[in-house]
């Protein structure tokens, strides 16, 4: 099996949620074992005010040197453990020591499984705004439809202030679940996707009627599957 490489800290509870699903998840089809993992742990806070700051260059030299630790422990090829860095993903690639795999790339495969073509996506603020989601969606046919600007900034507040740092509250559950509800009936949306991967602590498929896309969930199968090839 290949050595599966993480870069975590993007935040530190969703990491954990990796960690432990891709251990679970390998679990159930090999009892009594544990998959190779390596982690390299970040600062979700120092690179969110590079994302904030649109500094790409910045970004890149510091993930670059989380893969090329990675590479030295022994990883085979590598994830990125949040949604907003891959605002430089194609970058990263060209540069990357380690195969990567891509959390969008991941997220599209299922929902063309599904046959879906409206979607709706949430987010930290430079995710929703930056377009790589967009551009790849829109490419294979499907329209991504994002909140509104003030919808936006709450989604990002709720996330960078509360999920960042493990406080789930029902208070900003319930705002998350309006603004869900008034873009699904503005726009007829067939799903959403929880494009963060803190999102997930918060929000999931029994509090939503239209599909939800958990970008951990996902991102881990793929994760997994790509550890067993041969």
């Amino acid at each position: 099996m290949k050595k599966i490489g993480l870069i975590g800290g993007m935040g530190p509870v969703s990491t954990v949620d990796y960690y432990q699903q891709l251990v679970t998840k390998f679990q159930q089809s090999h009892p009594n074992a544990c998959p190779p993992i390596v982690i390299d742990s970040l600062d979700v806070f120092k690179l969110l005010t590079l994302e904030e700051m649109r500094d790409r260059h910045s970004l890149i030299q510091i993930l670059l040197a989380s893969l090329n630790n990675l590479k030295k422990a022994g990883a085979s090829f590598a994830a990125l453990t949040a949604n907003t860095p891959h605002m430089v993903f194609d970058e990263l690639t060209a540069v990357s020591p380690l195969p990567l795999i891509s959390i969008i790339d991941s997220t599209l495969a299922a929902i063309k499984k599904n046959r879906q073509r409206n979607i709706g996506l949430l987010g930290t603020k430079m995710t929703m705004e930056l377009g790589f989601y967009q551009k790849k969606l829109q490419s294979a046919g499907i329209n991504l439809v994002t909140p509104s600007a003030e919808q936006i900034n709450t989604i990002h507040q709720i996330i960078s202030e509360e999920l960042e740092v493990g406080i789930v509250t029902a208070q900003s559950k319930q705002k998350l679940l309006e603004i869900i509800k008034k873009m699904s009936s503005k726009s007829n949306l067939e799903g959403i996707i929880l494009g963060c991967t803190e999102l997930p602590l918060i929000l999931g498929q029994k509090d939503i009627s239209i599909t939800v896309y958990d970008t951990v969930s996902i991102h881990v199968n793929d994760i997994l599957n790509t550890a067993l090839q041969d």
